[in-house]
């Protein structure tokens, strides 16, 4: 009897953690559909072992998060295969971005090419990934890179080098399963992240595996892997390339989310003061048309109404506010420190250890 494995690919920031941690704790929802997501070579809810071996037996040696485990990959992927042998469910689940990789180095997809050549007969892989637009994609996987406390360049420099090519060269990061498994057995769907639905992408991916999951059979907890602030996403890459402890680094993010915060809650908490003025500048405008002989160039005054600056420069501002008033804060616990007390504390203690020797 045939089987099948199914092997959730990524990509990278579109909800894998999540999808993961669904998937751990769906048992029962998986062996309904005759499905199982096994704990074999499973490491917080992930199957990422199965391409960290790869990519290791084809030498690479970055963004490897520390993985050691000596087994041949060959090996690892033919206990997989013994395993879902030994089971009575019809399809496997594996899942872990990790396998996205793969595509960026070509002796990885020629070991993976190895190990689908040598696997069962009878059974049949494929793979699923989701993809958003590459923009978003890259922004996201750069704040993942930071929030990781990864030295990272800027995210123009980045993308010549800390970025790998398949977190924007789709092709690149899909092909080599494509040419592996065959174009048909690989399924491409879009990221869906619905606020009014958190469970939108977990219903996707049951119903494009063949896992029936009725309305309201799935429950989603919270984020398990939120981003950061994206405002304070510059600020902690400057301070980890600058080798400033971890420590001090998170007392800083906390204390620049929390002035965010709070300058947001007046910005959006009265009134729209810039429509308003827009809508008053229109009608005088108007108005004045209709004084005779106006000499004001009301035409070009027309397309210069009061208008709110963009988010990017609102969010500068805000940053730089911040900094500004941590400085103001130093200089002032800087000019209330009792000079003249601390020397003479530091010269009772200098003799003390002078009588001491």
């Amino acid at each position: 009897m045939s089987k099948t494995l199914f092997v959730h690919i990524g990509h990278y920031k579109t909800g894998t953690t999540a999808l993961q941690v669904f998937l751990e704790r769906s048992d029962a929802l998986l062996a309904a559909s005759q499905f199982e997501y096994p704990d074999i070579w499973k490491h917080h809810s992930k199957h990422s072992a199965f391409a960290f071996s790869i990519l290791r037996a084809a030498g690479v040696d970055k963004i490897m998060y520390d993985y050691r485990d000596p087994t041949p990959p060959q090996a690892m992927w033919a206990n997989l295969f013994d395993h879902i042998r030994s089971v009575g469910q019809q399809n496997t689940l594996i899942s872990s971005e990790e396998f996205m990789r793969i595509g960026q180095f070509p002796k990885a997809v020629d070991i993976l090419q190895a190990i689908m050549d040598n696997r069962p007969p009878d059974l049949n892989v494929k793979a699923i990934a989701y993809l958003r637009d590459p923009g978003s994609h890259v922004a996201s996987w750069h704040n993942q890179l930071i929030k990781m406390n990864f030295p990272v360049a800027d995210i123009s420099a980045a993308l010549d080098g800390d970025i790998e090519d398949i977190h924007f060269d789709y092709r690149r990061a899909l092909e080599p399963w494509m040419k592996v498994l065959g174009r048909e057995n690989v399924i491409i769907r879009p990221y869906i992240r619905d606020p009014a639905n958190p469970a939108a992408l977990h219903y996707d991916l049951c119903q494009n595996i063949g896992i029936t999951a009725t309305e309201g059979a799935i429950t989603v907890a919270n984020d398990p892997n939120p981003r950061f602030d994206d405002r304070v996403t510059e600020l902690v890459r400057l301070m980890q390339n600058m080798k400033f402890p971890r420590p001090t680094i998170n007392a800083i993010r906390n204390q620049a989310v929390t002035y965010l915060t709070a300058q947001d809650a007046v910005r959006y908490g009265g009134s729209d003061g810039i429509s308003k003025a827009r809508v008053q500048s229109q009608e005088a405008l108007s108005w004045l048309s209709d004084i005779p002989n106006c000499p004001l160039p009301l035409d070009s005054f027309a397309t210069s109404l009061p208008t709110a600056p963009d988010p990017e420069t609102v969010n500068t501002q805000l940053l730089l506010g911040f900094v500004f008033s941590e400085l103001i804060q130093l200089r002032q616990r800087t000019n209330n420190l009792n000079v003249t007390g601390l020397e003479t504390r530091i010269a009772a203690l200098e003799a003390k250890l002078a009588a001491k020797e």
